[in-house]
């Protein structure tokens, strides 16, 4: 640690100091890196699933720090070498793991808040990684299949990375495979049930906004502008029209818009 207080100008100097705001990229990356490294030996150190409160304490500090970098080096201009070492590092592994199984609503936020950082930065093409794009529906999948695991809040900022998600999806000429994998059912003749399971591992980022369809205001709305923007995909992919017809998508958001409606009525 001696090492990184002499890169970053001297002892006691913390990545969160205030006096590092305004630094340039070489400067910027060398504050990135050591909160990246803090935030790994904290994580590593955690017994179990549960932080103890220094732990989560540290965690939470460091991706604030992480998340706040990112933020001022995107506003910033080139070179961009935080974003860089965020896609050789694979620091998303780490942040998606602390995000999914921390059960932490503050830590759960800040994961949401690094990968909505990253979704629009073009010079590493993260919509084309598959680890990455496996990492943020990880990242889904542990927190909204827990039982009120997040909050009202948390829920909103989750289902507004996936219509984020789907923006970019729609733009591109093709859906990138990270996102899309289409694959045959080997049973002759599946179950409704079987079908839809196997269809849902085809494009998980549709089934996560489906499980959010029925709901009001900002939520519903992020969810169901994104299922009207997968369904423009269909235009540009016959694999994508396909794979909406045989996984019976419009039934299914019928039945949530019908859910939608029958609140509403109340």
């Amino acid at each position: 640690m001696d090492f990184w207080s002499r890169l970053i100008g001297g002892a006691g100097t913390s990545p969160n100091s205030k006096q590092t705001i305004r630094t340039g990229p070489q400067q910027r990356l060398i504050n990135f890196k050591l909160a990246c490294l803090q935030l790994q030996q904290a994580w590593q150190k955690k017994a179990g699933r549960i932080f103890s409160s220094p732990a989560r304490g540290t965690v939470s500090s460091q991706l604030q720090t992480i998340n706040r970098l990112l933020r001022e080096e995107i506003h910033a201009a080139a070179p961009h070498l935080c974003v860089q070492y965020v896609s050789t590092a694979q620091v998303y592994a780490v942040v998606s793991s602390i995000g999914a199984t921390s059960r932490d609503e503050q830590l759960q936020q800040e994961a949401v808040r690094f990968f909505d950082l990253l979704i629009d930065r073009e010079e590493e093409d993260f919509i084309e990684n598959p680890d990455f794009a496996d990492k943020i529906m990880t990242l889904f999948r542990e927190t909204s299949d827990t039982p009120k695991s997040v909050s009202p809040e948390t829920e909103v900022q989750m289902v507004e990375l996936l219509f984020a998600i789907t923006a970019k999806l729609r733009q591109r000429s093709a859906v990138p495979s990270a996102w899309f994998r289409p694959s045959e059912v080997n049973n002759e003749h599946p179950t409704s049930s079987t079908r839809l399971l196997h269809k849902s591992r085809d494009f998980p980022l549709v089934f996560k906004l489906l499980d959010h369809v029925h709901h009001s205001r900002k939520t519903g709305d992020f969810a169901r502008t994104g299922l009207l923007y997968i369904f423009e995909l269909a235009a540009k992919s016959a694999d994508v029209e396909k794979w909406i017809i045989e996984s019976e998508l419009a039934t299914l958001m019928a039945s949530g818009l019908g859910a939608l409606y029958s609140q509403l009525s109340r």
